[in-house]
Parts: structure tokens; sequence; C-alpha cells
């Protein structure tokens, strides 16, 4: 007997109405569960940047409901952000003076907790960053105001009949989404297991130095992109480092310098192709 699947109402910009979305099961939930490696759910397996589903959940937008499930979008109006605005200022003055003591030893706390995520916040927590962080926040808690909250089903400017999107890869990795998206999908899928060993060995040597955090954003774009720029030499270079490897004249570490690449590439290159001669000699 098939288990229910559990639904929630989004917003189908083509269809202007409010359609059943179900949420996501099996390898899709289990990317998108929270774990360790939380961060993962965010970006495309195949590259630094985020994955279509990601983009469309961190793009909520405000519908009014109309009837027979119809539903149009509330626009953000100048006076939404101006009061907005206010609210922030009014909000980040507290934090001010929290800061200076006048509240209490336990006001700064409260008020990070209630108002700000603390990943996002970075470990900024002056006035300035305070009010940075919790601006957008105002502002859409103030157009949230003029209607109901929604995510929307689709990619904004994307095709009516085009696909859902990607849970797993971005618009430029989307198989299903264009023909380039294709070719580049086939192009970066063979070395997937490759990428992944980089961002480990990369994010190992970081964490040695003590130069990137894992739970900032930004670092995790840094090596994902760090790791994919490394992984297109592999490509570009394979042949390459194959044949300087068989004069036997350079080791690893200087093929890598020679190559501009890494010597973790070049090890990852000589594994893939090492593994590719197993596989013809047992056929």
């Amino acid at each position: 007997m098939s288990q229910r699947r559990k639904t929630q109402l989004a917003f189908d910009p083509h269809l202007e109405r409010m359609v059943a979305q179900s949420d996501p099961t099996g390898r899709m939930k289990a990317k998108l569960s929270g774990s360790f490696y939380a961060f993962d759910a965010y970006f495309c397996e195949l590259c630094e940047n985020q994955t279509e589903y990601s983009v469309v959940t961190n793009s909520p937008v405000v519908v009014k409901k109309l009837k027979r499930g119809n539903a149009k979008l509330v626009p953000l109006t100048d006076k939404m952000i101006e009061s907005a605005r206010a609210r922030s200022l009014k909000v980040a003055e507290r934090y001010r003076l929290a800061l200076s003591g006048k509240y209490g030893p336990y006001e700064v706390g409260k008020m990070l907790m209630r108002y700000c995520d603390s990943t996002e916040l970075r470990a900024d927590y002056s006035y300035e960053g305070f009010l940075e962080h919790i601006e957008p926040k105002m502002r859409l808690s103030e157009h949230s105001r003029h209607g109901d909250l929604a995510w929307p089903t689709r990619l904004s400017g994307s095709d009516p009949n085009g696909p859902k999107p990607s849970k797993l890869y971005c618009e430029n990795h989307n198989p299903r989404r264009s023909t380039e998206s294709r070719r580049a999908y086939q192009r970066d899928r063979r070395f997937i297991w490759e990428y992944r060993a980089l961002i480990e060995q990369i994010w190992s040597l970081c964490i040695n130095n003590l130069t990137r955090a894992h739970w900032d954003i930004e670092d995790q774009v840094y090596v994902r992109r760090e790791a994919y720029r490394q992984v297109q030499a592999i490509r570009s270079s394979a042949s390459m480092i194959h044949d300087l490897l068989s004069e036997g004249t350079l080791n690893q570490s200087e093929i890598a310098r020679k190559l501009g690449i890494s010597r973790q590439a070049v090890s990852a290159a000589v594994k893939k192709r090492a593994q590719k001669k197993v596989r013809r000699q047992e056929s």
C-alpha cells in the first residue's frame, strides 16, 4: 500500500492560482533534510550555484487569494518599503541601546534570538550588521501583512511548459532545462566523484589552517567554486597529466605547479585514469 504524500499550497505564477505541491521523498528528502552537511541542500551537485529549488524557496512571494483557488501577486510598494525601514530603524535603535547595557545584560541575546539567524549574521553583532540583517526580514514582514505568504512553483521568467525546479541541479546543469544545460550536465557529471573528493580535501585543508568556517555560506561557495575550477582543470589537463607522468621526470607536486592546479587535483586525475585502466582490463 502506497504511503500518502504530504502536500502544501504553492503559487503558480503562470496559472495565477494556488496549487498543491507534494513534499519531497526518498533521495530528495534525504538531500533536503538537515544534517552536518546542511548546506548541501542548497547547492547544485555539480557546481557552486544554488539548486533551482533552493532559488525558488528562498524567494517567497505575497499573494491575495481569490475565489476558486485563484490568486494574484501583491506588489511591494514604496509605502511598504518606507514602513519596513522605519520599523527596522526602531528595532535597531533599541539594539544599539541594549549594546550599551541600558536594558540589562540579557537584552542583546534576546534580540539576537528573536530577530536574527546566527549563521546568516556571520558573527557580526554590531549595530550596522544587525540593521542590515533585519531590514530584509522587516520588508518581507511588512509585505506579508497585505496578503498571504507563498512560495512560487517555478523559476522567474521560465517557460510555462518547462520542467519544475530541480532539487539536485542549478539552472545551468538541469538536463531538462535546455540543450546547453543538458550538455553541461553530461560534461560535468562524469567528474562528480572527483568534484566531491576535492570538496572534502579543500575543506580539510581550510579547517586545518583555520582559514574557512563550515557554517559560513560564503566559504561554502568558495570551496565549491575552487573544487569546480580544479575539476575543469582536471578535465582539460587529464591527457597532459598522463603524458608528464609517463615521462617520469616530474612527481605529482611538480606537475601541479607546472599546470597551475592543486596536487589533490593531479592525484584525483591519476586515480580516475587508473580506475579506467582496471575496468578496461576486466572487460
